[in-house]
């Protein structure tokens, strides 16, 4: 990787009630001991960035602890590394973030200050495995102002389109046509929100669209500057989704127990890094019963888990059915109780003999330390 390339990472501003009451987006826990920022962040790190940031909006503290030096990424450097941008005082104090254009106005001083030519700006609600290596190489052979990585999600029903923003091209791979969440999509090219600019000409954008009032990265720079820039796409092959509502939370996590799913997200040239814990094996009782689940470090599990995802830590004990269920951290299930299609926060206790239903459709959630 060229070594004149930064990344910049924000966080989304999607909620995903009651998980995201007390955490960003991209902090999630996703596949039992990964966050959802991890993929966007190793993915740079592969590619050798060794300037990134990750721009904060609310509810940050639990992505700063998850992140901390960025040693996990090999970014804990003298020179450049990770930093974790909060929004300045004079930003919070009248609450005056209204999109991402305020976001990257807070860091203004961070990107004049950083030496590197190119930046790659992600937004850090989305989960795939890419080489930016390759994305930033296509993005100088086009002489581009700014790529695009989308992939072509054909197949994908109207409603599910409708979440992101599509895009159309000229034979030339040129963008022409750029729609935001669109109710009647026109085209299966879905954007997956990730960008390789100039950093001037990013800077640029920043200073027109807050001395106009604009707000929108998409909709205010890139819609209205496309006939003035060249803007190209590069399509990605692989796995990818946006996380932005329950439904899709849930999805994705259980699409981890799909072993091409797994294989091509953990990707052994591509590897995933996470923050690590030393944590003993999970412990099975002579009663459990375990099928097709994705079951973490440190878990007591002496009951029945069928289709689920748990993170570090959680108990279930004797007589205890979970089935089609994601457990995070820390989450007591205690005897006879019957769970089918929930997602529970960290630190949830459900006690003796009480019984749980969601829907595939509609998982039911519970809040983080809750006790039932």
């Amino acid at each position: 990787m060229r070594r004149d390339t930064m990344g910049v990472i924000l966080t989304s501003e999607d909620r995903i009630p009651p998980i995201t009451d007390i955490r960003a987006n991209a902090a999630l826990p996703i596949a039992g001991r990964y966050r959802i920022i991890d993929f966007a962040l190793s993915n740079m790190a592969n590619a050798g960035l060794t300037n990134v940031g990750i721009v904060t909006e609310s509810n940050y503290s639990s992505l700063m602890d998850h992140v901390k030096s960025g040693k996990p990424w090999d970014l804990d450097r003298k020179n450049g590394g990770l930093s974790v941008l909060p929004p300045s005082l004079e930003q919070t104090k009248l609450g005056t973030i209204k999109g991402d254009i305020d976001m990257l106005a807070g860091i203004r001083d961070y990107l004049m200050r950083s030496p590197q030519t190119y930046v790659i700006l992600s937004l850090g609600n989305f989960i795939y495995n890419i080489d930016f290596a390759e994305v930033v190489q296509s993005h100088i052979d086009n002489q581009s102002d700014v790529t695009i990585v989308y992939k072509d999600v054909k197949g994908m029903p109207d409603e599910e389109l409708s979440r992101f923003t599509l895009l159309d091209f000229d034979g030339d791979g040129k963008v022409t046509d750029i729609e935001v969440q669109p109710y009647y999509p026109k085209t299966t090219n879905a954007s997956m929100e990730l960008y390789v600019m100039d950093k001037a000409l990013l800077e640029s954008i920043i200073d027109e669209c807050s001395a106009r009032g604009d707000r929108d990265f998409v909709k205010d720079a890139l819609v209205k500057k496309m006939l003035g820039i060249r803007i190209f796409g590069y399509k990605y092959e692989g796995y990818m989704d946006k996380i932005d509502s329950m439904k899709s939370y849930y999805r994705n996590n259980m699409a981890f127990l799909n072993g091409d799913v797994r294989k091509e997200l953990f990707n052994p040239a591509n590897p995933v890094y996470t923050k690590t814990k030393d944590q003993s094996p999970t412990k099975y009782g002579d009663e459990a019963v375990i099928e097709h689940s994705f079951v973490s470090d440190g878990c007591t599990i002496e009951g029945t888990v069928i289709n689920c995802v748990l993170s570090r830590g959680v108990i279930i004990k004797k007589g205890a059915v979970v089935k089609n269920s994601i457990i995070m951290q820390d989450s007591v299930i205690c005897e006879d109780v019957d769970l089918d299609h929930v997602v529970f926060d960290k630190e949830v206790y459900i006690t003796k003999g009480r019984k749980l239903i969601g829907q595939e459709s509609y998982p039911l959630a519970i809040a983080k330390g809750s006790k039932i």
